[in-house]
């Protein structure tokens, strides 16, 4: 299972203020979300538990703040809507500024756990 598009479709689908890609893009909106997976171990029968960074980039401070305050909020909500996701955890938000761009951003960590 491509966990990482199935966290990027459900954010495009729930509203957070800002389309999420799989990856920074080329053209940058002035707000988006990147879903990266950065760990977690596959378990047995099917079941796994996948760690992502979920990357909320904004001009603003505050904006990239109010984006990633949505994200943890749709997150707490993706077992409810997504089948395959049996739940989800948020373990860390924090802010950094990206060095290459000058663009400030929030982490949204969580664990997710899925049913293959």
């Amino acid at each position: 299972m491509d966990i990482e598009g199935v966290v990027i479709d459900y954010l495009n689908g729930a509203g957070v203020g800002a389309t999420a890609y799989p990856d920074v893009p080329r053209k940058r909106p002035a707000a988006f979300v990147v879903v990266e997976r950065v760990g977690g171990p596959r378990g047995e029968g099917g079941t796994f538990a996948a760690m992502l960074d979920i990357q909320c980039w904004a001009a603003a401070r505050s904006a990239a703040a109010s984006l990633a305050g949505a994200v943890e909020d749709a997150m707490a909500d993706i077992p409810a809507s997504v089948g395959s996701v049996a739940g989800s955890d948020l373990t860390s938000t924090f802010r950094d500024r990206d060095l290459e761009s000058g663009t400030p951003r929030y982490h949204v960590v969580c664990t997710i756990y899925c049913n293959g």
